[in-house]
């Protein structure tokens, strides 16, 4: 115990058998009892665009994402808790921005191709665990703005979602990026969950529009630098969940604000100061089927008024989640929808120079995950994208067309 009453979180039991590399003879094991964990998981998707975007295309992303996790407590003996780092190898080439010139990734893992440091962090829990601190270089991804039922879907705008995506310095704070910050979480009891961070709001450090790197990725390759300059990024979220044998539902609140200068829409030399965005999210189980099979739902919704310094101004999403589909424990079947509007400041800076105006951008999912063993996922996908980026021209000035695109998905688990 700490002396002002705190703790530390204790290593959970892992049983690597469900691996595809297994126990490495029984020595994983004996090490995760020490307090080292080591994971690796590699992704592979590849995508075909028969129908829309600028012209055809087939395209094949990957990545490889290994974490080491010590447990300070269990090697030392003292009330320390938990260390870890990940790196990602990101293959590929980035196809969502051309040729399908939409607002966001197809999939969640399709990033610049690099070699780069992912996350870095230490992890403090008190109070018997309702009260935990994490510090370094963080994914805010995983703890804010986040639907559990929505992570089903590849599309990447189901788990960031577009409006932050599109108005943030970098994308924001989202996988393959970390930023440094502090995130603190209070958690008194089974109902509730307060979450608040504060960090860079700049995770690579670079300017804000880069015509010939529009992700800026490649502005720091590694991930290993550490930027504080631009601004301040601050989240504050507070979590209901529903404590039901069969109904169970979580439901959250929250916003962002961040104290740097963003480029006037449709007039880069004009800077605004501030800006911010609220959000709200429910995942709720609505029917208890035949065996373990539910069905959920869930809705998210983001907005901002400050159309004068952000691209996107709303954005929702919405799905329905069919787990254990077939009585198969660890499948899922899912069908999402979700639009984002624009800024009616970009759509008048359009009109006054001729430019094609943006209207609302829609994107549609129907996906299934299929789990053939425990260390594989296998994962077959349908998207359409309606009006891509509200509607823009390509390099050759003709609008970018109604999309079509069809994927697979695979993970596994080492």
């Amino acid at each position: 115990m700490c002396g002002w009453g705190g703790g530390v979180a204790q290593a959970q039991d892992a049983d690597f058998t469900q691996k595809l590399s297994g126990t490495w003879g029984g020595l994983r094991s004996k090490l995760f009892s020490e307090g080292l964990d080591f994971e690796v998981n590699d992704q592979n998707e590849y995508w075909g665009v028969p129908v829309g975007g600028s012209q055809p295309s087939n395209n094949y992303i990957g990545a490889t994402t290994a974490a080491l996790t010590l447990d300070l407590h269990t090697l030392t003996g003292l009330a320390l808790g938990r260390l870890h780092v990940s790196a990602m190898d990101i293959r590929g080439r980035p196809f969502s921005n051309t040729p399908l010139y939409v607002f966001n990734q197809v999939s969640g893992i399709e990033a610049d191709d690099n070699l780069r440091l992912y996350e870095l962090w230490y992890n403090q829990s008190f109070w018997h665990e309702r009260f935990d601190v994490l510090v370094g270089k963080l994914d805010l991804s995983h703890d804010f703005m986040s639907s559990d039922m929505a992570q089903n879907f590849l599309n990447a705008s189901f788990s960031w979602p577009m409006l932050p995506d599109n108005n943030l310095y970098d994308q924001g704070p989202t996988s393959p990026l970390a930023t440094p910050a502090v995130r603190i979480k209070y958690h008194p009891n089974a109902h509730w969950t307060v979450l608040a961070a504060v960090g860079d709001d700049n995770p690579i450090g670079a300017g804000f529009y880069n015509e010939n790197d529009p992700w800026n990725q490649n502005q720091d390759p590694s991930g290993t630098r550490f930027h504080f300059g631009t601004g301040a990024l601050l989240f504050f979220e507070m979590q209901y969940h529903r404590q039901d044998p069969v109904y169970e539902g979580t439901f959250k609140l929250g916003g962002y604000g961040d104290t740097g200068r963003f480029p006037e829409q449709g007039n880069a030399a004009t800077t605004h100061k501030g800006n911010w965005a609220l959000y709200g999210v429910a995942d709720q189980v609505i029917a208890k089927l035949q065996g373990a099979t539910r069905l959920g739902v869930f809705v998210r919704a983001t907005g901002t008024a400050a159309a004068d310094r952000n691209q996107i101004v709303y954005g929702l999403d919405a799905g329905v989640v069919l787990t254990a589909p077939f009585q198969r424990q660890n499948d899922a079947v899912g069908l999402g929808w979700g639009v984002c509007a624009p800024s009616g400041v970009l759509a008048r800076a359009a009109r006054r120079t001729g430019q094609m105006v943006q209207g609302n951008e829609y994107h549609f999912e129907l996906t299934y995950q299929y789990q053939p063993y425990a260390w594989l996922l296998v994962q077959p996908d349908i998207q359409g994208i309606i009006a891509p980026s509200g509607g823009v021209p390509d390099n050759t000035g003709a609008r970018v067309r109604n999309e079509a695109i069809f994927g697979i998905h695979s993970s596994v688990s080492f």
